[in-house]
Protein backbone atom coordinates (compact mmCIF):
# COMPACT_ATOMS: atom_id res chain seq x y z
CA UNK A 1 0.00 0.00 0.00
CA UNK A 2 1.30 3.26 -1.03
CA UNK A 3 1.69 5.77 1.95
CA UNK A 4 -0.32 9.16 0.89
CA UNK A 5 1.76 12.24 0.57
CA UNK A 6 0.99 15.66 2.03
CA UNK A 7 0.61 16.91 -1.17
CA UNK A 8 -2.63 14.49 -1.55
CA UNK A 9 -4.19 15.80 1.21
CA UNK A 10 -4.07 19.15 -0.34
CA UNK A 11 -5.08 17.92 -3.84
CA UNK A 12 -8.32 16.34 -2.46
CA UNK A 13 -9.25 19.42 -0.46
CA UNK A 14 -9.35 21.92 -3.82
CA UNK A 15 -11.53 19.34 -5.86
CA UNK A 16 -14.99 21.07 -6.37
CA UNK A 17 -16.56 18.24 -5.14
CA UNK A 18 -20.29 18.97 -3.72
CA UNK A 19 -20.92 17.34 0.06
CA UNK A 20 -22.55 14.03 0.21
CA UNK A 21 -21.48 13.17 -3.13
CA UNK A 22 -18.74 10.67 -4.52
CA UNK A 23 -16.14 11.58 -7.28
CA UNK A 24 -13.76 9.10 -9.15
CA UNK A 25 -11.13 9.92 -11.56
CA UNK A 26 -7.63 8.55 -12.86
CA UNK A 27 -5.28 8.28 -9.84
CA UNK A 28 -2.98 11.36 -9.04
CA UNK A 29 -0.56 9.27 -7.60
CA UNK A 30 0.04 6.00 -9.35
CA UNK A 31 -1.36 7.67 -13.00
CA UNK A 32 -3.92 4.60 -13.43
CA UNK A 33 -7.22 5.16 -15.03
CA UNK A 34 -10.60 5.61 -13.25
CA UNK A 35 -9.30 4.26 -9.80
CA UNK A 36 -8.76 7.15 -7.79
CA UNK A 37 -12.33 7.25 -5.09
CA UNK A 38 -13.02 10.55 -3.48
CA UNK A 39 -15.73 10.61 -1.02
CA UNK A 40 -17.46 13.52 0.59
CA UNK A 41 -19.56 12.89 3.87
CA UNK A 42 -20.20 16.65 4.32
CA UNK A 43 -17.77 15.64 7.33
CA UNK A 44 -14.57 13.96 6.12
CA UNK A 45 -13.26 14.03 2.54
CA UNK A 46 -12.08 9.90 2.49
CA UNK A 47 -9.97 9.04 -0.69
CA UNK A 48 -8.70 5.23 -1.86
CA UNK A 49 -6.97 4.33 -5.08
CA UNK A 50 -8.68 0.68 -5.85
CA UNK A 51 -5.12 -0.56 -7.61
CA UNK A 52 -3.54 -3.53 -6.62
CA UNK A 53 -0.18 -1.77 -6.84
CA UNK A 54 -1.10 1.64 -5.19
CA UNK A 55 -3.96 1.34 -2.85
CA UNK A 56 -3.42 4.73 -1.37
CA UNK A 57 -5.90 6.40 1.10
CA UNK A 58 -6.88 8.59 3.32
CA UNK A 59 -9.02 11.11 4.56
CA UNK A 60 -9.13 15.24 5.94
CA UNK A 61 -11.76 17.31 7.96
CA UNK A 62 -13.90 19.68 5.46
CA UNK A 63 -14.76 22.79 6.35
CA UNK A 64 -18.84 22.48 7.32
CA UNK A 65 -20.76 25.62 5.76
CA UNK A 66 -23.75 26.81 7.85
CA UNK A 67 -25.77 26.33 3.82
CA UNK A 68 -24.26 22.83 3.72
CA UNK A 69 -25.54 21.97 7.18
CA UNK A 70 -28.87 23.43 6.75
CA UNK A 71 -29.05 21.58 3.17
CA UNK A 72 -28.07 18.13 5.12
CA UNK A 73 -30.18 18.36 7.33
CA UNK A 74 -33.23 18.55 5.07
CA UNK A 75 -32.20 15.99 3.00
CA UNK A 76 -32.58 13.61 5.86
CA UNK A 77 -35.17 14.60 7.07
CA UNK A 78 -37.20 13.74 3.85
CA UNK A 79 -35.82 10.44 3.83
CA UNK A 80 -38.50 8.10 5.74
CA UNK A 81 -36.12 5.88 7.27
CA UNK A 82 -37.32 6.47 10.84
CA UNK A 83 -40.27 6.13 12.70
CA UNK A 84 -40.99 9.32 14.50
CA UNK A 85 -43.64 8.58 16.30
CA UNK A 86 -46.03 5.93 17.53
CA UNK A 87 -48.85 7.37 17.44
CA UNK A 88 -50.98 4.43 18.63
CA UNK A 89 -48.72 3.34 21.27
CA UNK A 90 -50.68 2.96 24.42
CA UNK A 91 -49.54 2.25 27.84
CA UNK A 92 -49.62 -1.40 29.15
CA UNK A 93 -52.06 -2.18 31.94
CA UNK A 94 -48.67 -2.96 33.73
CA UNK A 95 -47.53 0.75 34.20
CA UNK A 96 -49.00 1.56 37.67
CA UNK A 97 -48.30 4.38 40.01
CA UNK A 98 -44.57 4.53 40.96
CA UNK A 99 -45.84 5.03 44.93
CA UNK A 100 -46.54 1.17 44.31
CA UNK A 101 -43.43 0.11 44.52
CA UNK A 102 -40.74 0.77 47.13
CA UNK A 103 -37.70 -0.06 44.97
CA UNK A 104 -38.82 2.04 41.94
CA UNK A 105 -39.44 5.14 44.30
CA UNK A 106 -35.70 4.17 45.94
CA UNK A 107 -34.33 4.12 42.45
CA UNK A 108 -35.75 7.38 41.13
CA UNK A 109 -34.93 9.61 44.39
CA UNK A 110 -31.35 7.72 44.10
CA UNK A 111 -30.87 9.00 40.63
CA UNK A 112 -31.62 12.43 41.27
CA UNK A 113 -34.93 12.31 39.27
CA UNK A 114 -37.49 12.52 42.15
CA UNK A 115 -37.60 16.61 42.17
CA UNK A 116 -38.65 16.53 38.62
CA UNK A 117 -41.43 13.85 39.32
CA UNK A 118 -42.99 15.84 41.87
CA UNK A 119 -42.75 18.59 40.35
CA UNK A 120 -44.67 17.42 37.67
CA UNK A 121 -41.69 17.85 34.76
CA UNK A 122 -41.81 14.50 34.27
CA UNK A 123 -44.56 11.16 34.24
CA UNK A 124 -42.48 8.29 35.80
CA UNK A 125 -44.43 4.80 36.63
CA UNK A 126 -43.66 1.31 37.53
CA UNK A 127 -44.10 -1.31 35.47
CA UNK A 128 -45.23 -4.38 38.07
CA UNK A 129 -44.50 -7.01 35.43
CA UNK A 130 -41.42 -6.17 34.42
CA UNK A 131 -40.15 -4.84 37.22
CA UNK A 132 -38.67 -1.44 35.91
CA UNK A 133 -39.48 2.13 36.73
CA UNK A 134 -40.86 3.91 33.23
CA UNK A 135 -39.99 7.11 31.85
CA UNK A 136 -43.00 7.69 29.70
CA UNK A 137 -41.83 9.74 26.53
CA UNK A 138 -44.15 12.56 25.14
CA UNK A 139 -44.53 14.71 22.09
CA UNK A 140 -45.93 17.58 23.36
CA UNK A 141 -48.85 16.39 25.93
CA UNK A 142 -49.46 12.86 24.33
CA UNK A 143 -47.30 9.45 25.36
CA UNK A 144 -45.94 8.82 22.26
CA UNK A 145 -42.89 5.81 23.89
CA UNK A 146 -42.11 4.94 27.16
CA UNK A 147 -38.57 3.74 28.28
CA UNK A 148 -37.73 1.75 31.41
CA UNK A 149 -35.27 0.84 33.46
CA UNK A 150 -34.83 -2.69 35.02
CA UNK A 151 -34.89 -3.04 38.81
CA UNK A 152 -33.00 -6.36 38.75
CA UNK A 153 -30.03 -7.58 37.10
CA UNK A 154 -32.18 -8.19 34.09
CA UNK A 155 -31.18 -7.07 30.39
CA UNK A 156 -31.15 -5.10 28.78
CA UNK A 157 -30.67 -2.17 31.57
CA UNK A 158 -33.18 0.36 29.87
CA UNK A 159 -36.09 -0.94 27.34
CA UNK A 160 -37.56 1.31 25.20
CA UNK A 161 -41.37 -0.28 24.60
CA UNK A 162 -42.61 1.26 21.76
CA UNK A 163 -41.13 2.36 18.31
CA UNK A 164 -41.09 5.88 18.47
CA UNK A 165 -37.73 7.65 17.74
CA UNK A 166 -38.90 10.83 19.82
CA UNK A 167 -36.61 11.67 22.50
CA UNK A 168 -37.42 12.20 25.97
CA UNK A 169 -37.26 15.54 27.23
CA UNK A 170 -37.32 16.72 31.15
CA UNK A 171 -37.43 20.41 31.38
CA UNK A 172 -38.46 23.72 29.80
CA UNK A 173 -35.86 26.07 29.47
CA UNK A 174 -33.98 27.66 26.72
CA UNK A 175 -30.79 26.03 27.44
CA UNK A 176 -30.82 21.84 26.62
CA UNK A 177 -27.98 19.30 28.04
CA UNK A 178 -28.14 16.26 25.94
CA UNK A 179 -27.38 13.02 27.63
CA UNK A 180 -27.54 9.36 26.74
CA UNK A 181 -30.67 8.54 30.01
CA UNK A 182 -33.46 9.85 31.22
CA UNK A 183 -32.55 9.90 34.52
CA UNK A 184 -29.60 12.13 34.03
CA UNK A 185 -32.42 14.50 32.02
CA UNK A 186 -34.35 14.70 34.92
CA UNK A 187 -31.80 15.30 37.43
CA UNK A 188 -30.69 18.76 35.68
CA UNK A 189 -34.19 19.74 34.66
CA UNK A 190 -34.31 22.11 37.78
CA UNK A 191 -31.70 24.51 35.47
CA UNK A 192 -31.73 23.30 31.88
CA UNK A 193 -33.98 21.36 29.52
CA UNK A 194 -32.62 17.58 29.77
CA UNK A 195 -32.44 15.56 26.67
CA UNK A 196 -31.80 11.87 26.77
CA UNK A 197 -30.70 10.22 23.46
CA UNK A 198 -31.24 6.77 25.23
CA UNK A 199 -27.88 5.74 23.96
CA UNK A 200 -25.32 7.74 22.29
CA UNK A 201 -26.85 8.29 18.61
CA UNK A 202 -27.74 11.29 17.33
CA UNK A 203 -30.88 10.86 15.44
CA UNK A 204 -32.95 12.98 12.49
CA UNK A 205 -35.06 13.38 15.25
CA UNK A 206 -33.17 14.81 17.94
CA UNK A 207 -31.56 17.51 15.62
CA UNK A 208 -35.30 18.48 14.90
CA UNK A 209 -35.88 18.83 18.16
CA UNK A 210 -32.91 20.30 19.01
CA UNK A 211 -33.30 22.95 16.83
CA UNK A 212 -36.05 24.36 19.26
CA UNK A 213 -33.59 25.65 21.61
CA UNK A 214 -30.96 28.34 21.92
CA UNK A 215 -28.11 26.96 23.49
CA UNK A 216 -27.41 23.10 23.14
CA UNK A 217 -24.72 21.36 25.50
CA UNK A 218 -23.69 17.86 24.73
CA UNK A 219 -22.94 15.97 27.66
CA UNK A 220 -22.46 12.59 27.30
CA UNK A 221 -20.40 9.95 29.19
CA UNK A 222 -16.50 10.03 29.34
CA UNK A 223 -16.41 6.78 27.20
CA UNK A 224 -18.15 8.31 24.34
CA UNK A 225 -16.16 12.01 23.72
CA UNK A 226 -15.65 10.47 19.84
CA UNK A 227 -19.01 10.21 19.52
CA UNK A 228 -19.73 13.96 21.70
CA UNK A 229 -17.24 15.50 19.63
CA UNK A 230 -18.70 14.61 16.14
CA UNK A 231 -22.41 15.64 17.51
CA UNK A 232 -21.05 19.28 17.89
CA UNK A 233 -19.36 19.09 14.61
CA UNK A 234 -22.60 18.12 13.35
CA UNK A 235 -25.07 20.45 15.35
CA UNK A 236 -22.95 23.82 15.38
CA UNK A 237 -24.01 25.42 12.06
CA UNK A 238 -27.65 24.66 12.96
CA UNK A 239 -27.72 25.60 16.68
CA UNK A 240 -25.08 27.08 19.11
CA UNK A 241 -23.58 24.15 20.11
CA UNK A 242 -21.04 23.35 23.04
CA UNK A 243 -18.86 19.98 24.59
CA UNK A 244 -19.45 19.47 28.49
CA UNK A 245 -17.02 17.41 30.20
CA UNK A 246 -18.42 15.37 32.45
CA UNK A 247 -15.78 13.44 35.19
CA UNK A 248 -18.75 12.00 37.11
CA UNK A 249 -22.55 11.43 35.89
CA UNK A 250 -24.74 14.10 36.05
CA UNK A 251 -26.96 12.14 37.82
CA UNK A 252 -24.71 10.94 39.88
CA UNK A 253 -23.62 14.23 41.72
CA UNK A 254 -25.05 15.77 44.52
CA UNK A 255 -27.01 18.98 43.97
CA UNK A 256 -24.69 21.17 44.98
CA UNK A 257 -22.37 19.69 42.72
CA UNK A 258 -24.67 19.46 39.84
CA UNK A 259 -26.39 22.67 40.30
CA UNK A 260 -22.20 24.75 40.49
CA UNK A 261 -21.77 22.84 37.36
CA UNK A 262 -24.44 23.63 35.13
CA UNK A 263 -24.80 27.47 36.98
CA UNK A 264 -21.12 27.69 35.50
CA UNK A 265 -22.06 26.83 31.79
CA UNK A 266 -25.17 29.00 31.81
CA UNK A 267 -24.27 32.00 33.21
Amino acid sequence: MTKSPQWLTTYVESLDIQPLTKYRSDCPVCGKSNTFSVTDDGVQRMWFCFHADCNVKGRTNVKLTKEFATHALIRKLAKPTEEVADKNFQPPHTFVSLSRNRDAEMYVRRMNSYDAYLSGRVDIRYDFQKHRVVYMVKDGRKVVDAVGRALNDVRPKWYRYGKSQTPFVCGNHDTVFVVEDCASACAVSNKVTGLALLGTNLLQEHVRVLQEYERVYIALDKDATDKALDMVRRLYFLVPTSLAVLQQDLKNMTDDERDEYLEERIA
